[in-house]
């Protein structure tokens, strides 16, 4: 294999970026959907054929989360196979922990969140990962903790697999006990694997570590794991997640709980971590991507949080947004019937973020919308009035131009509920921001906020992750932002923040869905093979932005609707002189995304 070599008459391979027992790993370019993967040589073992490996990739393939590595396809090129992935920039925890030792009990334990929920995401698909372990984990460049080499692991060799039996699988230091005596693994054996991945990255070393692999499989065996002597208040969770019995271990969705709820109460290493609102990069971590560097920093979750309410794991998981928000819906919040006496009630799927619904209520001419909209944990707790709607508290906040509704999820996410009115449509806002509450609590009381009855159709901006298509070293050689620069990422990654501390230049890349824009959404432009709209805002000054239209489609309604994304570029000098900057930042952003 060589670079510009062309797989499957559809990848061309770049640059090698890793190797192992399944063989070579290159980033490559698909040239049919014009984006970067990554391609892995699939080397099937004796009792595999390359039937049982596509069945296991079209499983692997179902499951969309932000801390899985996303699974495209299965490319046959002669008589090989290869495997075809999303390309992380990214360093393995194994890399990291060869690099730093061990790393603080806090740190692990945001780690272990984002890693038991993409578990949570593989085992609601059906699939056990079979081989969860440091070198399985990625920490991307931007801060995000990815799973990958899920489902295939059943049928294709990994570094260190100790046996050819398909009984017997995975890396020794990290097998649950029952595997190691030789049963089949299963979900329960997967989260001792993630138990025993945060006891190597808190203690610097797995629990079974030490002589040859078949010396470990019998101390797995036997089920004694060492306390770990690091570990703080971490470490009674680390102990729930290996117990010996498989029955006695939390689910992976139970354990993100379990993790999340204690993280307040570990210490906090000031001289490791660098702050920001959300996710988690490992401190000095940088990452090459085609000889582009990009520095990340350590992130924890936001200071001044209040502990979660004292629900149990498995309650707080039934009524949460779920493993992979994408898949929540927040139109299935909203009740058209109930809004009947406040106008005619329309609900539109299609209109801003993907995280949002609207309910339209039409008198004559004018119109009042009632907005629900699916949040990150906020940097603080929610302020305002307190009442209860079924078990949910709702924290109540209005003026005069729109009535706000929030409800604080178990798992940490948040429903905001917004009604507001055109003038003279002479609506009472909060009344219908009230009966708004009551439809969404009532359809969350059984089993938290609905998920989606149909996927994102193909080729959406639902499937990109906003902070994906800008690094900094683009932001700040663009638009001035100086460094160090931090990343604020959104819901789902469909929105993502470029800021500094250091100067008052910021970014922001964000998806949106509306009508086909037309000459008020400002000067039309080509960039990148999209239509652009260049515009300064009207109400903040020193803002230029470009709206890029992605896609067009028609929704349910028949109505024709744009998939868009507005690339904003904010701070001195005056708006017009950040319009150049913006239309760079947008032709490189264009070059990334997929072909539609």
């Amino acid at each position: 294999m060589h670079a510009d070599q062309l797989i499957a008459d559809r990848y061309r391979l770049l640059e090698r970026v890793g190797s192992g027992g399944m063989g070579v790993v290159w980033r490559a370019h698909d040239d049919r959907l014009g984006r970067e993967v990554a391609l892995k040589q699939a080397r099937l073992s004796d009792v595999v054929s390359g039937r049982t490996l596509r069945r296991e990739a079209r499983l692997a393939a179902g499951v969309l989360h932000p801390n899985v590595v996303t699974f495209f396809d299965v490319a046959a090129d002669g008589d090989e196979l290869w495997l075809v992935m999303e390309y992380v920039p990214s360093r393995s925890l194994a890399e990291i922990l060869a690099a730093e030792g061990r790393l603080p009990a806090r740190t692990v334990a945001e780690l272990g969140v984002q890693i038991a929920a993409a578990l949570g995401a593989v085992h609601a698909h059906g699939i056990v990962h079979r081989d969860v372990k440091p070198g399985n984990v990625l920490i991307a460049s931007d801060g995000r903790a990815k799973l990958t080499d899920f489902g295939i692991s059943r049928s294709v060799r990994t570094d260190e697999t100790v046996t050819d039996s398909p009984l017997i699988g995975g890396t020794p230091d990290y097998l649950a006990p029952e595997v190691a005596q030789g049963h089949p693994p299963t979900a329960a054996s997967d989260v001792f694997s993630l138990g025993a991945t945060l006891f190597a990255a808190v203690e610097g070393a797995p629990p079974f570590s030490g002589g040859n692999e078949y010396a470990t499989i019998r101390r797995v065996a036997e089920g004694t794991v060492p306390r770990a002597r690091h570990a703080d208040g971490l470490a009674p969770t680390l102990e729930l997640l290996m117990r010996r019995e498989p029955a006695e271990r939390p689910t992976a969705v139970s354990a993100a709980e379990l993790l999340a709820e204690g993280i307040d109460a570990l210490p906090v290493e000031a001289p490791k971590r660098r702050r920001s609102r959300r996710g988690l990069v490992v401190a000095g971590v940088a990452v090459a991507a085609v000889a582009v560097v990009v520095t990340t920093y350590f992130v924890t979750r936001p200071a001044g949080r209040s502990p979660a309410p004292p629900v149990a794991p498995v309650a707080q998981a039934k009524l949460g947004i779920g493993p992979d928000p994408r898949a929540a819906d927040p139109c299935r919040l909203v009740d058209p019937a109930p809004m009947k006496p406040f106008g005619d009630p329309e609900v539109v799927a299609d209109y801003g973020n993907f995280n949002r619904c609207d309910v339209l209520l039409h008198r004559g001419d004018l119109q009042a919308d009632v907005q629900a909209e699916l949040e990150d944990p906020p940097g603080s707790p929610p302020e305002g009035t307190q009442s209860k709607s079924g078990p949910f508290t709702v924290f109540a906040a209005s003026d005069k131009d729109q009535c706000v509704r929030l409800i604080p999820l178990p798992d940490r996410f948040v429903v905001r509920l917004t009604a507001k009115q055109d003038d003279g449509y002479n609506l009472d806002l909060c009344r219908a921001a009230d009966v708004a509450v009551a439809s969404a609590t009532k359809a969350m009381a059984a089993a938290g906020v609905p998920a989606r009855a149909q996927p994102f159709p193909a080729g959406s901006l639902a499937y990109v992750d906003a902070c994906s298509l800008l690094d900094s070293i683009a932001v700040s050689s663009a638009a001035g932002v100086a460094a160090p620069v931090r990343i604020e990422r959104g819901f789902s990654g469909w929105w993502c923040d470029w800021t500094s501390p250091a100067s008052d230049r910021s970014v922001t890349v964000m998806f949106d869905r509306d009508q086909p824009p037309d000459s008020t959404t400002g000067q039309l432009v080509q960039i990148g093979g999209h239509d652009a709209y260049l515009k300064t805002d009207d109400f903040a000054e020193n803002t230029c932005q470009a709206v890029l239209v992605y896609r067009s489609y028609t929704d349910a309604h028949g109505d024709p609707r744009v998939e868009r994304l507005r690339v904003v570029v904010h701070g001195k000098p005056p708006s017009e002189q950040l319009c150049a900057p913006v239309s760079t930042l947008a032709g490189s952003l264009a070059g990334k995304l997929p072909k539609t």
